[in-house]
């Protein structure tokens, strides 16, 4: 399983059409937007996100097997006082347990050379199965859905 952060620049145009699919459902439920200009109803979602992706608001990470995308990941760096954190913002496909661990390794040490003190994310109650044993723990609810967060400094 391969893990690597998709070049905007070089192979969105390749890439975007195998991830959209994978993401559309996560940004649909997200509540926590990583800008205060999340998109509002009336808005394109598709043409909003790559907007974002584009202006390097956000990084989009794929997941592949083989050559075939499973997953694909959008994080934004937040600034917050005096804390830098990584949100892991939407994350959408299939077989996470199986690349979690690869993934959040990359993860880590990326946000960490960047400032980042934490990683940190929200979504269904699922996700406990996932990342409580990765070493994230419960945080106070974003919008009435669970978050966690792993410290990385």
């Amino acid at each position: 399983m391969k893990v690597r952060i998709a070049d905007l620049h070089h192979e969105w145009r390749a890439l975007w059409p195998l991830l959209w699919p994978l993401l559309e459902p996560a940004l649909r439920r997200s509540p926590d937007r990583p800008m205060p200009d999340g998109p509002p109803a009336c808005v394109d979602a598709e043409r909003w996100l790559l907007e974002r992706l584009q202006a390097h608001d956000t990084q989009l990470w794929a997941v592949f097997d083989g050559g075939t995308p499973i997953a694909a990941v959008v994080t934004a760096i937040q600034d917050g006082g005096a804390e830098r954190r990584c949100l892991l913002w939407l994350i959408g496909g299939r077989r996470a347990r199986d690349w979690a661990d690869g993934f959040l390794a990359l993860v880590e040490g990326w946000a960490r050379a960047l400032g980042c003190t934490a990683l940190w994310g929200s979504g269904r109650r699922g996700w406990a199965r996932v990342v409580e044993p990765r070493g994230f723990r419960r945080i106070p609810d974003l919008d009435g859905q669970p978050a966690w967060q792993r410290r990385i400094r």
